[in-house]
């Protein structure tokens, strides 16, 4: 494996362990409603309730624990067996992390040793995969499906917002925002790192540049107000995310084109559907936590999880559209994926 690959993956589960740490147990139990109200007119007495994006910081935790896998992959040089029980190990964190949530851990020692913790974890299951593992690098098909979940996890995670109205003047809830806006930004940065990691060798960075560069100019209207600029922008933050991803490999540009068209097409489809399974999944993990309830005019979404059915799909059709399977013609070096027939 080549050093920087080792160090971007080092660093993906080092910096994952640590905001998940401080999700947990700094930025949870702020946002967590607390008390209850009256009735005024009846005299009776009901719990506060959450609201859209109250529970902002499990999105950003379950985020950090998908970079902590993809990071895991890079460092199994994406051995399949291992990156399986890799899979298994990370559930297990998402598990935790629901429980730890219902235990209602908090302030600043709790985090400085969860973040103990999550490096530690993070490690225990990079060496398990090792050694589990065949040895073998592997295939491009599982560097692609995890490289492309985590590009298009990144571009999503900058859509997680809190549930106040702008422009918010609480000094609390000030440092809160940008402590939210750093906490996207990094882990963005370190989601298109990784996926550069898995994507290595790769023969045509420029292209991947390009689309990653879209991808990054949409983010802007994407997270606008609603309007012409943010529809464009939430289909084009996660396409282009994708694109960038399909792009590393030998694969023609009407080929990526058409990718984009078709995912394109395809990306609201498939948001409904993963939006109302998020949502499922959000208000089990909110009830397995033991958080108080988002009232019934707001949803309860989990972004992490919609992001991580979002990116599968995408994966599939761009791994389907620019695959060597797809042209009856293509280069010696994709031919490279194609295992030669027996003789």
């Amino acid at each position: 494996m080549d050093a920087w690959r080792g160090i971007v993956a080092v660093v993906g589960g080092a910096v994952s362990a640590l905001f998940w740490a401080v999700t947990l147990a700094i930025y949870q139990p702020f946002m967590q409603p607390s008390g209850g109200w009256t009735d005024p007119q009846t005299g009776a007495q009901y719990p506060n309730e959450g609201s859209n994006n109250t529970y902002w910081p499990r999105d950003v935790r379950q985020f950090a624990i998908l970079l902590a896998f993809a990071a895991i992959v890079v460092l199994v040089d994406a051995n399949l067996r291992a990156v399986l029980i890799a899979a298994a190990g990370t559930a297990l964190w998402l598990a935790a992390d629901l429980v730890l949530d219902r235990l209602d851990v908090h302030g600043w020692g709790a985090a400085t040793g969860l973040a103990v913790a999550g490096v530690l974890l993070a490690g225990l299951l990079s060496l398990a995969a090792r050694r589990l593992s065949t040895g073998a690098p592997g295939g491009q098909l599982t560097r692609h499906l995890t490289a492309t979940v985590i590009a298009v996890s990144g571009a999503v995670l900058l859509l997680v917002s809190t549930p106040w109205d702008e422009p918010v003047t609480d000094p609390a809830q000030v440092r809160v925002e940008n402590a939210l806006t750093l906490m996207q930004i990094v882990l963005a940065v370190v989601c298109t790192a990784v996926a550069a990691a898995l994507l290595h060798p790769a023969t045509h960075w420029r292209r991947v540049a390009v689309f990653g560069a879209v991808a990054a100019l949409a983010a802007w209207p994407a997270t606008a107000a609603i309007g012409s600029g943010s529809l464009f922008g939430l289909v084009a933050l996660p396409v282009s995310a994708a694109l960038a991803v399909a792009a590393a490999r030998p694969v023609t540009l009407p080929r990526l084109l058409a990718a984009g068209a078709a995912a394109a097409a395809l990306i609201f489809p498939s948001f409904l559907a993963v939006y109302f399974t998020g949502i499922t999944i959000g208000a089990a993990m909110t009830s397995a936590a033991g958080n108080p309830p988002i009232n019934g005019a707001d949803e309860d979404l989990s972004l992490a999880y919609a992001a991580l059915g979002l990116g599968l799909i995408l994966a599939a059709l761009t791994r389907w559209i620019t695959g060597p399977k797809f042209a009856p013609r293509f280069s010696p070096a994709s031919a490279a994926e194609v295992p030669a027939p027996a003789r």
